[in-house]
């Protein structure tokens, strides 16, 4: 009989203590979601996350006294809490498109080094460097589908010389990655589904909209309406 009791008054406990275990899950973003307005909810969220974020880098360059802070982070932290199921938010774009974004950077510092001219200084040469630089990094990611716009203000940044520090560079590249790395780990404790590395969806390609209709430039001829395929056809695009 007290070893009945002893079983019973245990799973009693353990119990319990699941119960009480659940309870957590009450501050989640998808149980709170059916409790509170969402719209209210995904704010209040925002601005704790993008706070937390960018509290916890500076705090990580105060302990490792390097500057972790950059100003191209700040759309990317916003991209990354905002809109976490967008492609462009997602790790692999994050981290590789600003690794683009460096080095297509350090290619036209050193042109504009080669050329003679100062960095950051505004005349006719280096505005022309700046709208290549800008232009190469946009290709470049849109051609490999790494496609994450806050990377086109980091080849800027280091255009101007703002990051010509090598040593800044792979500060700035390490925060991109604690960035993402926090984003992963704030999404998965709140239960928002943010990718492991690559986008769960490839991007869909360039979307245009004319006149003529939007046109979605890497659609098959069989998922295309009828107003996309006049509006190819009117384009002189292929429908194949």
């Amino acid at each position: 009989m007290d070893y009945n009791k002893n079983c019973k008054c245990q799973k009693i406990h353990h119990d319990n203590f699941l119960w009480k275990i659940s309870k957590i899950f009450r501050f989640r973003f998808w149980f709170l979601a059916t409790r509170v307005d969402a719209r209210v909810l995904s704010y209040l969220y925002l601005l704790l996350t993008c706070f937390v974020a960018v509290l916890s880098l500076g705090l990580a360059a105060k302990f490792c006294s390097v500057n972790l802070i950059f100003p191209s982070l700040g759309p990317t932290i916003f991209m990354q809490f905002y809109a976490p199921s967008s492609p462009m938010s997602s790790p692999r774009n994050t981290i590789l498109g600003h690794i683009i974004g460096c080095l297509v950077g350090l290619f036209f510092y050193w042109v504009t080094l080669v050329t003679g001219h100062i960095p950051g200084t505004v005349d006719l040469v280096n505005i022309a460097i700046l709208g290549a630089a800008v232009g190469t990094c946009g290709t470049i990611m849109g051609v490999s589908g790494v496609l994450h716009p806050p990377a086109a203000s980091t080849t800027l940044l280091i255009v101007f010389g703002y990051l010509g520090d090598p040593i800044n560079i792979l500060a700035f590249i390490l925060a991109s990655i604690l960035v993402t790395g926090e984003a992963w780990l704030v999404h998965w404790i709140a239960g928002v589904e943010f990718p492991n590395w690559a986008p769960a969806k490839g991007d869909p390609g360039p979307q245009l909209r004319t006149k003529l209709g939007r046109l979605h430039l890497e659609k098959k001829e069989t998922q295309l309406t009828v107003e996309e395929i006049a509006a190819r056809l009117a384009t002189r695009q292929r429908l194949d």
